[in-house]
């Protein structure tokens, strides 16, 4: 960076994020002169995608999650005729298949020692994983949970294939289905905590 583009200016800036940038920079082998101005530089960057930074950073933090949670990307198109295929020859088979991997993916928040609502965690990645899905909503009422998922673009297959596997995932987290609306594109399902019908105690 040439002497005469340099404008000095001074920022007021918490302690500890000085420090912790400090240590990055030195991690990295920088300088904070020229991490800080890398930071800026993706301030401006991001803004000309018409994204904030802290968008960009949190979908690159779905993507990372999705991968350490074994998803895998595909395209769509693909994805809902190879699903349809299954679902066709052997639609119990395929069922319990995605059942299962409901119940495997649940497991991940059950189990990893989360103490912060592993449930919202679990329920907030679902959100975020499941774009192609205009609608993924969770309603907690009580013991009770109202799952309402939409896409237009979901086939007759997929959409009892993935009802499954949101089933499976529920029964992990202790509730079992009391109502359930499948069609093309549309799931609504009503789960209560297992030991209670309705909502009641």
């Amino acid at each position: 960076m040439k002497k005469s583009n340099i404008r000095r200016k001074t920022f007021v800036v918490r302690e500890d994020l000085l420090d912790r940038v400090g240590k990055i920079a030195k991690e990295q082998c920088s300088s904070q002169f020229e991490l800080i101005n890398e930071l800026f530089q993706l301030v401006i960057d991001s803004d000309e995608l018409k994204f904030s930074l802290k968008r960009v950073v949190e979908d690159r933090k779905i993507i990372e999650t999705a991968k350490v949670s074994g998803f895998v990307l595909g395209l769509e198109r693909l994805w809902y005729d190879l699903a349809d295929v299954a679902y066709a020859k052997d639609k119990r088979a395929s069922l319990r298949n995605w059942f299962e991997s409901g119940v495997w993916f649940a497991t991940r928040y059950t189990t990893s020692g989360v103490t912060s609502s592993p449930f919202d965690q679990f329920r907030n990645d679902l959100s975020a994983f499941t774009w192609n899905a205009p609608e993924l909503k969770f309603e907690l009422t009580g013991e009770n949970v109202s799952i309402n998922v939409t896409s237009p673009r979901f086939t007759e297959g997929y959409t009892f294939l993935f009802a499954s596997f949101i089933v499976g995932a529920m029964e992990k987290f202790g509730y079992k289905t009391v109502k359930q609306e499948i069609s093309r594109g549309i799931i609504r399902l009503n789960v209560v905590r297992s030991g209670k019908e309705d909502g009641t105690a």
